[in-house]
């Protein structure tokens, strides 16, 4: 999904996700989010040069992460 258009109905900001991950974590660590949605925190740990493991029950938003992460 582009900045601005949503596909999951919880799906935050990537700005909010990169600030949380520059304010918590330091570069080349890992970042586990167990809840992964649209891949939206995969794309900031990307963008903010962290590692990535991402978890997502639902297999079509599981597909649109895995979409959106790999596009980057």
């Amino acid at each position: 999904a582009s900045e601005g258009k949503t596909v999951h109905p919880t799906q935050k900001p990537v700005a909010l996700m990169e600030y949380l991950i520059k304010t918590y974590t330091n570069e080349k660590e890992t970042v586990l989010d167990f809840t992964m949605g649209s891949g939206t925190t995969g794309v900031a740990c990307i963008n903010t040069n962290r590692k990535f493991i991402g978890i997502e029950k639902d297999e079509t938003y599981f597909k649109i992460a895995q979409d959106r992460i790999a596009a980057i």
